[in-house]
């Protein structure tokens, strides 16, 4: 027992000696760091609250004086302004020119505190008399239609809009007056299953809603609605009554059109307001009432297919249209896009632009955009050489009879154009206009969303917060040469997205819509108006 007892004695006691030298104190992490500053800033109000460029604001605090020589910066949602006084309990600076509406903010000695919120006020403003709030509840809104009269359409996911207290809300689409308040004369019952993409207006006063949908206020079932509606100006379906062979009558939906996939755009062509449809079908299939079972003692349905690959034409009665991008040795369309179309517009000689993911179409190298001609052949006059060198996720107008497009791309035909260029009527590289970096530095953030306001600016809006190596949040507004516009770009950053912009007749003012929560510093809901 001794031994036994004197051998863990010494086996202790050199582990204990282990212990001891390896018991090493390094460096305290902790010695070098700073002192935190004596400063404290106020962060409940500016004076003023809200200033254009220029203007002198003052914000509060205590211990400005200590850091007087220290290099104290102050921001304007992260844009420097000009100090002008400095005392022990505020500091007085002027907003900046590319100053916007958010936090001020002071640095000191690479330390940052965060002061009150301030609206940078400028020529573009929220109108407030908008209803903007309650807006389109649980959902987004993808389409908005100008209604003649001065309403307008609007289609979605939302679930109810403007609180409307009906019963079944306002599932997918409602009509709403020129302030933005529910047209409670049109009726949606219990909605749209499914969500709407694009709306138009019919010359007859009829609507067509159109997008992922597979029923409307619940009154037809086993397939007779796919993916494209027609609706009364009251919200009422469009339908009709057949006779079968035997006899019967039945209500069937007015138009007879069904497609396999959805609709992501309905154009109407200037002349005929014939409708033009872009998406991801595959077939457009048509109802044949006459059938009758092989006994003859039942009524039968007949579903006539053609395969139509991603556009195709109805009449304006919603009848199928053969002589738009259709052969007859295939009875069927060309063959369409290798990728999705993400946006479409049509000329006002009945040319069409289409813009997406795809890099062929009717079989020919194309890259993300085409134009095709008033018969759904490719135009050949048009052409952007090896084109964008990422998609393309929209296309609008601009002065000149260009084309202004936008999307993830970061050059055109081999020019750096980061994700916004315009293009010429021809397809080439418009060179009187360039952003510099533009949306963010590198292959992080993308425009979806872009308009020509009625000034001429463009108004841009993604997801990106720089711009040209500016503070934006999600928005910005430039010159038509694709410079940041002085004086312009004053607003605050967007919570959310947009989806669609559409230029208010006769004002300059335009209604944006999507799913955002707040902008400029405004609580918004999906929807809202902006003056210029």
């Amino acid at each position: 027992m001794k031994k036994f007892s004197l051998a863990w004695t010494m086996v202790l006691l050199i582990l204990m000696s282990a212990c001891k030298k390896d018991n090493y104190v390094g460096k305290d992490p902790y010695a070098d760091a700073k002192e935190p500053l004596k400063i404290k800033v106020d962060k409940t109000v500016a004076t003023p609250a809200a200033g254009s460029v220029g203007a002198t604001v003052t914000i509060t605090g205590s211990g400005f004086a200590l850091y007087k020589d220290s290099g104290i910066v102050i921001k304007f949602n992260d844009v420097p302004g000009e100090i002008t006084a400095l005392t022990e309990s505020s500091i007085t600076a002027k907003v900046p020119e590319m100053g916007s509406s958010g936090l001020i903010t002071l640095t000191v000695n690479r330390q940052v505190f965060a002061g009150p919120k301030f609206r940078v006020t400028g020529p573009v403003t929220t109108d407030l008399s908008f209803a903007s709030v309650p807006g389109a509840d649980k959902g987004t809104i993808h389409a908005i239609t100008y209604v003649p009269g001065g309403k307008y359409l609007i289609g979605g996911s939302f679930e109810d809009y403007d609180n409307s207290g009906a019963k079944d809300g306002y599932r997918g689409l409602a009509r709403i007056n020129g302030d933005g308040t529910l047209d409670h004369d049109f009726k949606v019952g219990k909605g749209i299953e499914g969500m709407v993409f694009s709306t138009v207006v019919q010359a007859s006063g009829k609507y067509i809603v159109a997008g992922s949908i597979s029923n409307y206020d619940n009154r037809f079932k086993n397939g007779y609605l796919r993916n494209i509606v027609r609706l009364h100006a009251n919200g009422m379906y469009d339908s009709t009554v057949v006779v079968t062979p035997l006899g019967n009558r039945d209500t069937v939906p007015g138009l007879n059109a069904y497609l396999d996939g959805a609709v992501a755009v309905v154009l109407q062509t200037p002349d005929s307001g014939k409708l033009v449809l872009v998406g991801g079908f595959k077939y457009f299939m048509r109802k044949n009432y006459a059938g009758i079972s092989f006994d003859g003692k039942r009524d039968s349905v007949i579903i006539d297919s053609i395969r139509m690959e991603g556009i195709m034409r109805l009449n304006e009665d919603g009848s199928f249209d053969s002589t738009f991008n259709y052969s007859t040795a295939r009875r069927g369309s060309y063959p369409g896009p290798n990728g999705s179309i993400a946006n479409a517009l049509i000329q006002d000689d009945g040319r069409i632009m289409l813009v997406g993911t795809f890099t062929n179409y009717h079989g020919q190298q194309t890259g993300g955009i085409v134009r095709l001609n008033a018969n759904g052949e490719l135009d050949n006059t048009f052409n952007t050489g090896s084109g964008p060198d990422d998609r393309v996720l929209t296309i609008s107008p601009v002065t000149g009879g260009r084309y202004l497009i936008t999307g993830m791309f970061g050059k055109i035909n081999g020019t750096e154009s980061r994700k916004v260029a315009v293009l010429n009527a021809d397809g080439s590289l418009y060179n009187g206009f360039s952003v510099g970096i533009g949306a963010n530095a590198g292959p992080a953030g993308f425009i979806n969303t872009a308009i020509q306001l009625k000034n001429g600016k463009i108004f841009l809006s993604g997801y990106f917060d720089a711009f040209s190596g500016v503070k934006r949040g999600g928005t910005v507004i430039l010159d038509e040469d694709g410079k940041l516009s002085k004086g312009y770009n004053s607003m605050g950053s967007l919570g959310g997205t947009i989806t669609r912009m559409l230029n208010v007749p006769n004002s300059n003012a335009t209604i944006m819509v999507g799913s955002f929560s707040q902008y400029d510093l405004l609580t918004l809901n999906s929807i809202m108006l902006l003056r210029y």
